[in-house]
């Protein structure tokens, strides 16, 4: 069953795979997914170098190819943001 994740939720994950060098193949996805717009947003926000999008792949397909892809320093950073706790939030009692 699918479960729905926050863009920074999927953010996350995209951030901390390539940071791992976790992406061994390219992908064919919607070009609607979430995982596509979100790779598509980091990668306009400066945060991915080397990642390959390709919206029109086929009719229906975009690809993703993130084997080569690194974090720029602002996608460090980012990660570092997204990892770290708010400090505004108070813990439960």
């Amino acid at each position: 069953m699918a479960h729905n994740v926050s863009q920074d939720e999927e953010l996350l994950g995209i951030l901390s795979d390539v940071s791992t060098h976790r992406f061994h193949q390219g992908r064919q996805v919607n070009p609607n997914s979430m995982l596509y717009k979100t790779v598509e947003f980091a990668n306009q926000e400066g945060y991915l170098v080397g990642a390959k999008l390709d919206a029109n792949y086929s009719h229906s397909l975009a690809s993703i190819d993130l084997t080569k892809a690194t974090l720029s320093e602002a996608g460090v950073a980012k990660l570092q943001a997204l990892t770290t706790p708010d400090e505004t939030e108070t813990p439960e009692s």
